[in-house]
């Protein structure tokens, strides 16, 4: 038996080593003979290893198929294998609650969606290259089929039925950029382009009624015909230091904006390519230019969204947000300089998620944590003198 898997291991071998060197010379003429050399070395090697393991000869095969895909380009199925996380997790029910993005080694971090992991909650690291592994088990992969497979214990092809019929994420190239100087330091934009092609918005002024609010807080909605940009229709919710330099704009969506091109359902916020939003709060600026007073102050709301912070500005209280529910070491700094105290108000669906960021909080500044009251979703919706008693 032995011999018979490896000289079908060898019949195979030359077959594919045909098939290579017709593919050796793409017409497109991407890979170089370097690159064919490189493979065909690595193809060589699976090969000795596969007659060393005869009984492995599947393994053998598989690599075969995975580095002819890699090479020319022949993986029919790449724009599925290619789904990113968060996309493939939904379809295959797998809840985000417990998983956190670790943006520097770009992956998601969580529970074990294979074996279910109970106890260990970021035993498992998902690439956004597609190679995943969970440290506990051992549960590995590359790619949403791979997961899909091993999540759902189904084959290939009922995988491939699975995932088929999700669209892929269309990614664009955004104009709102962060200057970044020739030494690498963030800049503020010598220019503010946008402001003035503001436009009148029913959305924004049914959602922050006060016009003088809008102005101190600099949001507007921006739209400008002649061209053709990701924000336009957009309300742009300014970034800026604690000095009230401006670095960017934050684009928010109006109710279910959609791209023009292919109708789908465009992102609720683009944020400025390489501006980092954990080093700056939004309504810092008005902190420090003294409109609730001498910072700092005695107590600040620490809040999700930007249009909180406005809309509690409207009932006289200050507040800030981290532009989402978790806060960075730099905006932890920004905190103690700006408050003595602070109430922290993360929406409900974010509440038992914000208690690693209260922790971090309590241990550098007086802390409120309060519980939204019964039937409350989102701070934004509570009346001033609800927002007084918590």
């Amino acid at each position: 038996m032995e011999i018979l898997l490896r000289r079908r291991a060898a019949d195979f071998f030359k077959m594919l080593t045909k098939s290579l060197a017709d593919f050796a010379k793409p017409k497109n003429e991407i890979y170089s003979d370097k690159d064919v050399c490189n493979v065909d070395h690595q193809l060589t090697y699976t090969l000795s290893l596969a007659q060393k393991q005869a009984s492995d000869l599947s393994r053998f095969t598989a690599a075969w198929a995975r580095l002819l895909r890699r090479v020319y380009g022949m993986d029919k199925y790449a724009a599925i294998r290619n789904l990113p996380f968060d996309v493939v997790a939904s379809v295959l029910g797998v809840s985000l609650e417990h998983f956190k993005r670790d943006n520097r080694k770009k992956e998601w971090v969580g529970p074990c969606p294979i074996h279910g992991s109970q106890n260990n909650k970021s035993c498992f690291r998902y690439n956004d290259d597609g190679r995943f592994n969970c440290f506990s088990q051992g549960c590995k992969g590359r790619g949403s089929l791979d997961l899909a497979m091993a999540v759902k214990q189904i084959g290939f092809q009922a995988a491939v039925e699975l995932l088929g019929s999700v669209p892929p994420p269309t990614t664009k190239k955004e104009p709102v950029e962060a200057p970044i100087a020739s030494d690498g330091v963030l800049q503020p934009l010598a220019k503010d382009t946008w402001r003035k092609f503001a436009v009148p918005c029913a959305w924004l002024e049914k959602r922050i009624p006060d016009a003088g609010i809008r102005e101190r807080y600099g949001v507007f909605c921006y739209n400008n015909p002649a061209r053709r940009s990701a924000y336009s229709g957009r309300v742009m919710l300014p970034v800026k230091d604690v000095h009230g330099s401006l670095f960017g704009y934050l684009g928010r969506s109006i109710d279910h904006a959609h791209n023009s091109d292919t109708k789908e359902e465009a992102p609720k916020y683009l944020f400025p390519k390489n501006l980092p939003k954990s080093r700056f709060l939004f309504g810092s600026a008005e902190i420090v230019a003294g409109t609730f007073g001498q910072a700092p102050l005695k107590r600040v709301y620490l809040v999700e969204s930007p249009f909180c912070v406005m809309k509690f500005a409207m009932y006289g209280l200050p507040a800030l947000s981290p532009f989402g529910w978790s806060v960075s070491q730099e905006q932890l700094e920004l905190l103690a300089q700006l408050s003595k105290g602070i109430v922290y108000l993360p929406d409900r669906n974010k509440y038992s998620q914000g208690a690693e960021t209260a922790a971090a909080l309590a241990a550098r500044l007086w802390l409120r944590f309060p519980p939204l009251p019964d039937g409350c979703e989102d701070p934004e919706n509570l009346t001033a003198e609800q927002v007084r008693n918590l």
